[in-house]
């Protein structure tokens, strides 16, 4: 059965500059998995960056609500998951990092886990 049909399917993501830091520390972000048309609406965001006549609020706009509507929850960002805070924890950088990889619903592997 295709991953997206799934009911509450997510995964867990970490930040290329945070993968070398210790398991019990590292910020990690929860994302749901991403059906073509989420991944879509990822990509068609991140395509803005590359747009004649896009202003910078636009695309940070786009980034900002493609990342509300894909994570679910993150841990050791020193405060809680609230959708509304995800500007304040992440430079632009790390928002289309984090956008890339969850339109390709890219998973820890084994060793960022452990």
């Amino acid at each position: 059965m295709p991953i997206f049909l799934e009911p509450d399917q997510s995964f867990e993501i970490v930040l290329d500059s945070d993968a070398d830091k210790p398991v019990a520390s590292r910020p990690v972000f929860v994302a749901r998995s991403q059906s073509m048309r989420g991944q879509r609406k990822i990509m068609e965001a991140i395509d803005m960056l590359h747009a004649d006549g896009v202003t910078v609020a636009q695309v940070f706009d786009a980034a900002v609500e493609q990342l509300k509507r894909v994570l679910t929850d993150w841990r050791n960002m020193g405060r809680e998951y609230n959708a509304d805070a995800i500007e304040d924890v992440l430079s632009y950088n790390e928002s289309i990092e984090l956008l890339r990889k969850v339109a390709y619903n890219q998973r820890m592997s084994g060793d960022e886990k452990k």
